[in-house]
């Protein structure tokens, strides 16, 4: 069976209480093969989502077929490696192992990595303008990014003098 049509993938660039930003891609079964257009989405809805249609982002165009590739390449490496394992030649599996794991590592990275899930203040700036996000919500947003930065500046570290003995 082959499916095939249009779905969002490359979830990027998160901007909190606002949505991310995605590609609309053709696929056929469930491979990104070809972006059609990029989306701020606002809410998920069932199999739908709700949002803007903006720009095309080259980030969530190269995230969602680098997160296909780590999948394919890692699965591929793993069966590698584990049938050159069973033919008793360990030293020949570990190459694939390694493979693998990178592959897995990519792969966890592209959901964790903050620089690729959310989005800068400049960037989420750049995009609730250009989704028509009006100037009560820019001033929202500058607002929101504003409290997040100074909530995580440290105070100075204090001199410490050791206590007498």
């Amino acid at each position: 069976m082959v499916i095939f049509g249009s779905r969002l993938f490359g979830k990027v660039d998160e901007i909190p209480g606002l949505g991310y930003v995605a590609t609309k891609f053709g696929h056929i079964n469930f491979v990104p093969l070809i972006p059609l257009e990029g989306w701020l989405v606002v809410a998920e809805e069932g199999n739908g989502w709700r949002g803007q249609a903006i720009s095309m982002s080259g980030k969530s165009v190269l995230v969602a077929w680098a997160r296909f590739l780590f999948i394919v390449a890692g699965l591929i490496s793993l069966v590698v490696g584990f049938v050159a394992f069973g033919d008793h030649e360990q030293t020949d599996a570990i190459v694939p192992g390694v493979i693998a794991l990178a592959c897995i590592g990519g792969l966890i990275a592209s959901y964790k990595w903050k620089w690729v899930t959310h989005a800068s203040p400049e960037r989420a700036m750049e995009i609730a303008r250009e989704a028509g996000i009006g100037e009560e919500g820019l001033d929202q947003l500058r607002r929101m990014y504003a409290a997040s930065e100074a909530a995580t500046v440290a105070a100075p570290a204090q001199p410490w003098t050791p206590p007498e003995s």
